[in-house]
């Protein structure tokens, strides 16, 4: 019987490498990537912004030029020179819409950045701390929610404009619209603020919290480095939502006469363009388009956020 060698392999202890782990952000991306609105939102955004940035360059009239009045005169219809027309004051409307873009963009992301930083702060203390802490910074967001925003807005803009007369603020360039931007966000944080609360509830008693107070970690630190991170995600949805919201206000602060006089924005075109509609309707329906694409794209691209952040949501 002949010997037969068996050729035994030894057990390899090298084991196949993990796929890394991706980040919530990268996940969130790739998500969102699959998002039709998402997509199709933030397309239209970077159409806004686009305008916005590099519109003023391109346009074919300072937004203060009246020259076409005298050809082809006011309400005049579309045409190669005026793609949009001019309005009843002889302004080219096109040129009138695209510098009517930053102001919109300025509102919504001034007025966003004010309402996240008091509501973040408001909710986060909330949330961390608990109790009576908790109990008198929700009952004061609640305050917020029910107090009505567009009165208290016109009626400060209508006061400041008369205390303002022979003071040095008079000269003081888009005081108006500055006063615009600060309402509307201090008015705007109590959504954000109860949703922070939310997440800082659900993430204080994780293990990488524990973790952290088990190293030593301040409240600061915790509160900045390790909940808010993993927040963000949730807060993101709710500011993109509230910029298109801010846009849609000062439209129609200024659609009631209450806008800056200084500043293009596109509820002032319709406030001075209603009137002639029936005359000129590309006065009137240029701006409201611009309108309605800024807040539809600021729309889907939350959908969007939402299916890629929370995609438990629409389960």
């Amino acid at each position: 019987m002949s010997d037969q060698t068996i050729t035994a392999h030894p057990p390899s202890s090298a084991r196949p490498a993990r796929r890394p782990v991706k980040g919530i952000w990268r996940q969130g991306w790739q998500r969102f990537a699959r998002s039709r609105t998402g997509m199709l939102g933030l397309i239209l955004v970077l159409l806004v912004v686009a305008t916005a940035v590099i519109g003023p360059f391109i346009a074919p009239f300072d937004p203060q030029d009246q020259s076409p009045m005298i050809d082809p005169g006011a309400k005049a219809p579309p045409s190669w020179v005026h793609p949009l027309g001019t309005d009843r004051m002889g302004y080219d409307v096109a040129s009138r819409v695209i510098y009517g873009a930053p102001t919109a963009l300025a509102v919504g992301l001034g007025a966003m950045s004010i309402a996240s930083l008091i509501g973040v702060l408001v909710g986060g203390v909330a949330g961390y701390r608990g109790g009576t802490t908790d109990e008198v910074l929700m009952r004061f967001t609640d305050f917020f929610l029910v107090i009505p925003m567009f009165v208290v807005i016109l009626a400060v803009i209508r006061l400041l404009g008369v205390a303002v007369v022979n003071t040095p603020f008079e000269s003081v360039p888009y005081l108006n619209l500055g006063v615009i931007i600060l309402l509307i966000g201090v008015f705007s944080w109590a959504p954000i603020a109860r949703m922070t609360r939310a997440e800082f509830l659900r993430l204080k008693n994780q293990e990488f919290v524990e973790a952290a107070r088990c190293i030593g970690a301040t409240s600061g630190d915790i509160l900045f480095r390790h909940i808010l991170p993993n927040a963000l995600p949730s807060l993101v949805v709710i500011v993109a939502l509230g910029i298109g919201g801010a846009v849609l206000a000062e439209a129609m602060i200024g659609f009631l006469g209450f806008g800056d006089p200084a500043a293009v924005s596109w509820g002032q075109l319709l406030y001075f363009n209603y009137e002639a509609l029936k005359v000129a309707p590309w006065a009137s329906l240029s701006p409201g388009v611009a309108i309605f694409i800024t807040v539809l794209g600021f729309n889907l691209l939350a959908d969007g956020l939402t299916d890629a952040f929370n995609p438990r949501a629409k389960r």
